[in-house]
Order: C-alpha cells, then sequence, then structure tokens
C-alpha cells in the first residue's frame, strides 16, 4: 500500500513588524486571519508544511545551498564554464563587495530570518495551544511544535556558519542575532559560542517533543519505505498523511544528525560522535533505520534515498531548475574535471559515483552531476539531500583520527566507500592530515551539489585547497547594508 503526498497550501500570516527589520517579517503566499489559522488544527499543520516550502527556495536550499552558490564557493566546479563576468565567476573569486554576489548573500540572509520568523511565529502560538484542536492531540502538537523549534535552531545554525567566523578562529565579537520572538521590536547580536548554546537548547528541546511520536508511539513510522516513500506493511503505515513521510520532516534523528553536525562545529567531538552513534546504531525490530543503497542500484535511485536522514521537496521541477547549469552553451555550467575527483584507476573502475550512470559529459573533459537530473515522478526526483547517513561516518572517523585511533578513522570512510562499490580497504592513514585528505576526496563524490565541501574547509580553516591566494579566501560575509539593525 501507498500513501500518496497531498499538496498543501502555502497558508501564512503576514504580519508587520516594528522598525526596519524587514528579514523579520513572514511573507505568505496566502494572506489568512491569525485568530483563524489557528483555530484548528489544520491550521498548524499548514504553517509547518509553509515554512519547508519556504525553505525550499532557490535564495535557500532550492539552490543557493545545495547545488549552486556554496558549491562554487567551495571551489567544486571549474571556473572556466562560469562567466568570467557572472555573478557565479565572482562568487568563486570571493568578490562579496561585488554587487551580484550581495544580492546572492542578502537574499540568504533575508529569507533565512524570514524562515525563523515563521518558526517564532508558530512557536508561539503553538506553546498555547489546547492538545485537543489536533487529530493526533498531544502527540501532533509537540511533533508540530517540535519540529518548529527545530527548524529554528536549524537555520540559525546556517546564518552562524555563513556570517560568522568558524569556532577555529573565533575572535568573540557578536556576528548574528538569535531571534526567538514573535513579534519582534528589537534584536540582540550574539557571539559564536552563545549563538551555538542557544541553538543546542532549541534541539534538545526539539528532540524530546519530537520523541513521542518517533520513538516512544510511533517506531514504525521511521521504517525507509514509510519515511521517504509512504509504502510498506499496511500495518505500519499511519492513517493520516501527515504523519507520513517523516524522512522530509525534521524527525527525531534528524534532529540528533544535525546536532552532531553543530557540535563538531562548536568543536565538541564526544558529543558529535555520541549523536552520530546514536542514529547510525538505531534500529525498528533489528533494522538499521538508515543504510546505504546497494552499490548496483545507485543509478536507480541517484540520492540514496535509503541514506537521507532528512531531505525537503523543491517547490518546483527540481530537475527544470538544475538543467541550464548543465547544457553545454549556458553562461554557466557547473561541471569538474573528472580526473581531479576520481585520480586512481580503481576508482574509475569500480566506484559506482563515477559512472556513466551518475555523471554526464558535457563538454571537453568536464562533466556534470546527474544528482539532480532525474525524470520527475521517479525516486528522488524532488528530493534536495540536507543531511545523510555517510556525513555520521565521516564525522564519527574524525573523531578517532583526532583521538589517535587512525585505524578506526579508516574503517569509517571505508563504511562509505564499500557501499559505493569500493571494496579494496583504504591504507591506514598516518596522521589526522592523511585522513582528511581521505575524507575530503570521499566528501567531493558522496555529497557534490549538497553544499558541504565549503563548510568543512571552514571549519578547519583550511584555505590551502583553494587554487588561489590564500589571503584573498574570505569564510566570513558581510552583514547585507541595507537589513543591519
Amino acid at each position: 500500500m501507498k500513501i500518496r503526498i497531498k499538496n498543501t497550501l502555502y497558508l501564512f500570516l503576514v504580519m508587520l513588524l516594528a522598525g526596519s527589520c524587514d528579514w523579520l517579517e513572514v511573507s505568505p503566499s496566502n494572506e489568512v486571519n491569525e485568530e483563524d489559522l489557528f483555530a484548528k488544527g489544520s491550521g498548524y499543520r499548514n504553517a509547518l508544511n509553509g515554512i519547508y516550502l519556504n525553505m525550499s527556495d532557490n535564495s535557500l536550499y532550492g539552490r543557493n545551498l545545495s547545488y549552486g552558490f556554496i558549491e562554487v564557493l567551495g571551489h567544486q566546479y571549474l571556473p572556466e564554464h562560469l562567466k568570467n563576468t557572472g555573478s557565479y565567476y565572482k562568487t568563486y573569486q570571493f568578490l562579496y563587495d561585488d554587487t551580484d554576489v550581495k544580492s546572492f548573500i542578502s537574499a540568504m540572509w533575508s529569507k533565512g530570518y524570514n524562515v525563523i520568523a515563521s518558526c517564532n511565529n508558530l512557536i508561539h502560538n503553538i506553546s498555547e495551544a489546547d492538545a485537543m484542536l489536533f487529530d493526533g492531540v498531544e502527540m501532533e502538537k509537540n511533533m508540530i511544535w517540535g519540529e518548529a523549534l527545530a527548524l529554528r535552531a536549524l537555520m540559525h545554525f546556517e546564518l552562524l556558519r555563513m556570517f560568522a567566523p568558524s569556532m577555529e578562529v573565533d575572535d568573540g565579537k557578536a556576528y548574528i542575532p538569535y531571534v526567538d520572538e514573535y513579534p519582534v521590536i528589537t534584536t540582540t547580536y550574539y557571539t559564536n559560542a552563545e549563538i551555538l548554546k542557544k541553538i543546542e537548547a532549541d534541539f534538545k528541546e526539539a528532540r524530546r517533543l519530537v520523541a513521542m511520536c518517533d520513538v516512544e508511539q510511533h517506531p514504525e513510522w521511521m521504517q525507509y519505505d514509510v519515511r521517504m516513500r509512504g509504502d510498506g506493511v499496511t500495518t505500519d503505515l499511519p492513517d493520516d498523511v501527515f504523519y507520513a513521510f517523516r524522512g522530509y520532516r525534521m524527525n527525531y534523528y534528524a534532529i540528533t544528525a544535525w546536532m552532531a553536525r553543530m557540535y563538531m562545529w562548536a568543536k565538541d567531538y564526544d558529543a558529535a560522535f555520541s549523536c552520530s552513534e546514536e542514529v547510525i546504531n538505531s534500529t525498528y525490530k533489528d533494522r538499521a533505520y538508515f543504510d546505504f543503497i546497494n552499490s548496483a542500484e545507485l543509478s536507480k535511485d541517484k540520492k540514496d534515498s535509503k541514506s537521507l536522514i532528512f531531505t525537503i521537496s523543491h517547490n518546483n521541477v527540481l530537475t527544470d531548475e538544475y538543467k541550464p547549469f548543465t547544457n553545454n552553451g549556458s553562461e554557466n555550467l557547473f561541471l569538474f574535471n573528472k580526473d581531479d575527483i576520481y585520480d586512481e584507476e580503481l576508482e574509475k573502475k569500480e566506484d559506482v559515483r563515477g559512472k556513466d550512470e551518475m555523471l554526464t559529459l558535457v563538454t571537453g573533459a568536464s562533466y556534470c552531476s546527474r544528482k539532480y537530473l532525474i525524470e520527475e515522478g521517479t525516486i528522488g526526483y524532488d528530493m534536495i539531500p540536507m543531511l545523510r547517513l555517510s556525513e555520521l561516518y565521516y564525522i564519527v572517523g574524525e573523531y578517532y583520527a583526532r583521538n589517535n585511533q587512525l585505524d578506526k578513522a579508516g574503517a569509517a570512510l571505508d563504511v562509505v566507500r564499500h557501499a559505493r562499490g569500493l571494496m579494496l580497504a583504504l591504507p591506514e592513514p598516518s596522521s589526522l592530515d592523511a585522513f582528511y585528505k581521505e575524507m575530503i576526496k570521499e566528501m567531493r563524490k558522496e555529497l557534490i551539489g549538497e553544499g558541504q565541501l565549503y563548510f568543512l574547509y571552514k571549519r578547519l580553516n583550511m584555505k590551502e585547497p583553494f587554487d588561489m591566494d590564500e589571503k584573498n579566501v574570505n569564510f566570513v560575509f558581510e552583514h547585507p547594508e541595507n537589513e543591519d539593525i
């Protein structure tokens, strides 16, 4: 039996906030009266669904923070295929003062805080709502409340990663506001450490709330077929489609995995390891919730939906959005040299991520990923990967490498490599730096188009991989000029 995803309306309230904080307004596509919206449980559902749809906008994960701006900044793509007077080429050069690049940065700041405002509006209302409004009573109320808290934390974390220095070079200054009220009159900017504490607190409370559904009452809904496909044994399927497709939502394990990512940024490697292990080892009836697809099947499920812990659905046809960046003759092409990534003959022969089914030769020796060239209606066509199992193995590997357990560090990388067809084990890394070299090679293959390579370089303050003078590599975005408070 299969549940079909129902279309939901963007239902948000337009509320003008005081002062010049335009980026802290809720910007709906349909105006409704707030009292009416939150008079029924369905209104809370619509508000939450609208937040996820807002996140899939091209200014955020629909492009900029997935295969677009942030991947260009991480030098995943070849600059010779970017128009040399265009915005992406200037992004590649870290020209944050350029008007075109400023437009990217301003859009991410504005949309990010807009998402946060929507979360705060929902949190403000649901915290006072009677559980009897909801079809799922307390479980549903906690689920929606927890997801809104988690999305608020997630979005603040992304803004921190963009607009503040990493903890590796933290200077103790305040860089961004943490906005947790609605409506907002004034905002306070906080330091990295303060922001991370607030993010951690929101994630912890969010995880406690959604645990009622995902861990305590309905762990069966987290099985792969149910959470990603709305399919499976009839007795395991929820009666209401709103409870299905937990893989497209900030479920308990997605929050835990995002906490692992956050703890790595905070340099709390023990906590990151603990969170990663919890997700990796999570099971239902002795079957792992998260696993890798058989390597021979990857070409049929190019995003490996089995290993996705959290994804969101693009609000347009994702293939149509991505295709112009892969068509020979376009001004900007998101292409890479296959030999730069698959630099050994064994990799070229055995690694399924480098096969013709996964890559397309566009021009000369330059290829594009087919990760976002999936025919509409087939599995994964709408998915924007947000966090996947392989990243947790990279976190585990780095933890072991930092603790001089280099054999275990290499073994963690091998879990992913074996899943992708590379059965020969890596030689034990000789040092932490040697481990990073192998991990970066893996990330370039595994996470291409997902926006994480740049943030790895920034977290480690690693400027060597950029083919330019290191003094020109700038890891901190400037605040939009018209949106400082």
